[in-house]
Formats: structure tokens, C-alpha cells, sequence
């Protein structure tokens, strides 16, 4: 299991755009350099909801959907910290890490839930909206390339991982439904 975290974008020496978003191993969560126990309890989310599938690379908006449109965060974890550690780790070299400059219209897709529709306006005036679909057309690119680069070893999470937290024994999932 991978997260994709969206973050504040970055200027990189090794990439001709800016970093905007990052993918890491889910197991870099259990990394003693991100704050716990909320690492791990993000950790459990990505690996405990139901009907994931291995290898799959899951956005922190699709953990925001599933924890009531955000409104459960405060119970499983501060993930802006998580975050912010987890991009931290990446860019030092302390886990395997795929630093991306996602586009603006893959950014706002994946950066939305899984039902979220978008409307995007064109420059010359027009209007046109993009969703789910073309979410997930570009959720399961990203699955490609992780697939790929876990092919030629193994995607290191980094050392010294800790045990994730047995407390809460079931985390309160409840996907979010719009009115």
C-alpha cells in the first residue's frame, strides 16, 4: 500500500518542475522521525479499510473521504504534521520516495475525493468538468509507475520502523455523503 500525499510545492535540483506531491510506502508512516502514534494510525487507515487492493496507491483525500470528508481526523491523527514529516523523510533520503510535479488538473483531481466533480474553465471561455473517472485514470497511472519502480526491489520504507498502535481497536470510518 502507498500514500500520495499533496503538499506544498518544492524546488529540486534532481526535477525541472516543482514538487507538489510525493508517494511514499505506507509503512514510512511507522518511520520514528513522523509523529506518533498518529503515523500509525494513518498507517492502519491506508491498510485496515476495507476492499483495498495491494500495491494500490491511495491519496490522503481518498483517507479525508473516508474519515466523514475530514471531520474524524481529529480522532485518528493530525495529518498535516504526518505529512509535513513524511515529505521531510522523503526529501532526505531517509525512505524510498516518488517526488512528482503532477499538473495542475491531475493535482485538483487527486487532491479531491473519489466522487468529487470538478469544473474547470478554459481560457477562451469555456467550461468543461472533470470527476471519478478521470480520478482514477490517473490514480491507477501512478499505481503503474510505483508497480514498476517496487519491480526492481523492494520500496523501503526506511529503518528503525515502529509496531503501529493497537488502540483504537476499530478506527471510526465513515465514508462522507454529500446532502
Amino acid at each position: 500500500m502507498y500514500l500520495l500525499a499533496l503538499h506544498e510545492p518544492y524546488q529540486s535540483p534532481q526535477h525541472p518542475v516543482p514538487i507538489n506531491a510525493t508517494i511514499v510506502h505506507a509503512l514510512t508512516l511507522l518511520h520514528p522521525a513522523v509523529p506518533q502514534p498518529d503515523g500509525g494510525r494513518m498507517y492502519r487507515c491506508l491498510t485496515e479499510f476495507p476492499g483495498r487492493t495491494p500495491g494500490e496507491v491511495v491519496p490522503l483525500s481518498t483517507l479525508t473521504f473516508e474519515l466523514d470528508g475530514g471531520q474524524l481526523w481529529p480522532l485518528v491523527a493530525d495529518w498535516e504534521r504526518v505529512v509535513d514529516a513524511v515529505v521531510h523523510i522523503a526529501r532526505h533520503q531517509g525512505c524510498d520516495a516518488m517526488p512528482m510535479g503532477l499538473p495542475q488538473v491531475a493535482a485538483v483531481l487527486v487532491g479531491g475525493g473519489p466522487n468529487t466533480v470538478h469544473e474547470l474553465y478554459q481560457p477562451d471561455g469555456s467550461r468543461s468538468q472533470t470527476g471519478p473517472v478521470e480520478r482514477q485514470q490517473h490514480l491507477d497511472e501512478l499505481t503503474g509507475h510505483v508497480r514498476r519502480f517496487a519491480a526492481e526491489g523492494p520500496f523501503w520504507p526506511g529503518d528503525n520502523l515502529v509496531s503501529p498502535p493497537r488502540e483504537p481497536r476499530v478506527l471510526p470510518y465513515k465514508p462522507y455523503r454529500s446532502n
